[in-house]
């Protein structure tokens, strides 16, 4: 081989091994990718969107209340008279007539347990009061076929008001903070009812009657948690306490009873602490 062909073979492999080189460097970087960033060591986590939690309402819990109470008295006169059977039909119209309906205010206070199973509430709670439902004479009338001018004149007051019964509910909204909720069970309060006759001249006989009465109610209400803690509600009861009777004799005159039935219409609004 001449020393023109030893140059160029020379030359030949000094070529192909830089090439080799060359391709083994760029395979290198190509695998290993580029460098990383170093962590700071705080990593981004991705956090699902959970739904409010649903408002506890188990628990035991107590409140006081403001109340509006309309009070219905219903009167009622039985005349003995038989011999004067018209006119007793217009003593017993007469009485019927009467408007001795009241209204006043209740304060009182509450206290109870609620049991929550997903969103029914389940409770029972007592409630008292005092009202001032009070009708003294509001209304009177002459009685009929007597010789002389009677008046029958009506007395009605109504001191408290209690009640014991259970609720059921059903908590709604997202956060289960609004719970209407219907209410019923016993009742119980006074009826202090008072009749005299009275004459022209100035004679007069008063029978009167205080009676605590047990009856029953029924209702329903919307409450409102305002906090974990505080709620407030608005509720209307009906109470039926029964009623109370009377008797009176006028001699030569007549001999009469009377009857006087006792209905709550309430509607009150509270504010309730629960633990």
């Amino acid at each position: 081989m001449t020393a023109s062909g030893g140059s160029f073979t020379r030359f030949l492999m000094k070529s192909l091994t830089l090439t080799l080189i060359a391709l083994t460097g760029l395979c290198t970087l190509a695998y290993a990718g580029p460098e990383p960033i170093p962590s700071s060591g705080k990593e981004m986590k991705e956090v699902a969107l959970q739904p409010p939690p649903c408002h506890e309402w188990t628990g035991f819990y107590v409140g006081g209340f403001g109340a509006w109470d309309y009070a219905v008295f219903d009167p009622s006169v039985r005349d003995a008279r038989e011999d004067e059977a018209e006119d007793a039909r217009e003593v017993e119209k007469r009485a019927h007539d009467l408007d001795l309906n009241a209204n006043g205010a209740e304060v009182g206070g509450l206290i109870g347990f609620n049991f929550q199973l997903h969103r029914w509430v389940f409770g029972v709670e007592i409630d008292g009061g005092y009202t001032w439902a009070r009708n003294s004479e509001h209304d009177k009338f002459a009685i009929p076929g007597s010789d002389d001018l009677y008046v029958l004149a009506p007395s009605i007051k109504t001191h408290y008001l209690a009640t014991f019964g259970g609720r059921v509910g059903y908590a709604l909204g997202r956060t289960c903070r609004l719970l209407p909720y219907v209410t019923g069970g016993m009742a119980l309060g006074d009826l202090d009812f008072e009749q005299r006759i009275s004459e022209t001249d100035d004679w007069s006989q008063t029978r009167s009657k205080d009676n605590t009465n047990v009856g029953w109610f029924v209702g329903g209400g919307l409450q409102y948690a305002l906090t974990n803690h505080l709620s407030v509600r608005g509720q209307y009861e009906y109470v039926d306490l029964g009623d109370v009777n009377v008797s009176y004799h006028v001699p030569t005159e007549f001999s009469a009873s009377s009857r006087m039935e006792l209905r709550h219409h309430n509607v009150s609004l509270a504010i309730i602490y629960g633990f």
